[in-house]
């Protein structure tokens, strides 16, 4: 895992909501309970190598990052988006384990 997914800009977060802290707030627990059901769904996808819908959840997840402020994730979010999109699937087999894992260390400590 790379450190730096872990960095919550919330400035930058802030500045996606207008500056309004409740909004940013509520828009990172969406950000949580959304990264659970995507953590199903790209493990069901990556089970039956369907990479159009992985490149799917892979950008979704990738979008609400950027919202919250974790744009070094988003970024990893984006390479698998890209890899999926581009059947590059040993960038995916290598990286799949590595990738959930950091989807949810993120939402824990997003969580604390």
């Amino acid at each position: 895992m790379n450190e730096q997914d872990f960095v919550i800009d919330k400035a930058a977060g802030l500045n996606f909501c207008g500056g309004m802290e409740e909004l940013y707030n509520e828009i990172v627990q969406d950000f949580v309970e959304d990264c659970k059901i995507r953590i199903a769904n790209l493990t069901t996808c990556y089970n039956n190598k369907d990479w159009a819908n992985y490149a799917i959840e892979s950008h979704s997840i990738k979008a609400t990052a950027k919202t919250v402020g974790a744009t070094d994730f988003a970024e990893h979010c984006r390479l698998h988006e890209f890899a999926a999109k581009e059947g590059n699937v040993a960038y995916i087999d290598e990286d799949f384990a590595n990738f959930m894992a950091t989807i949810k260390e993120l939402i824990s400590r997003v969580s604390a």
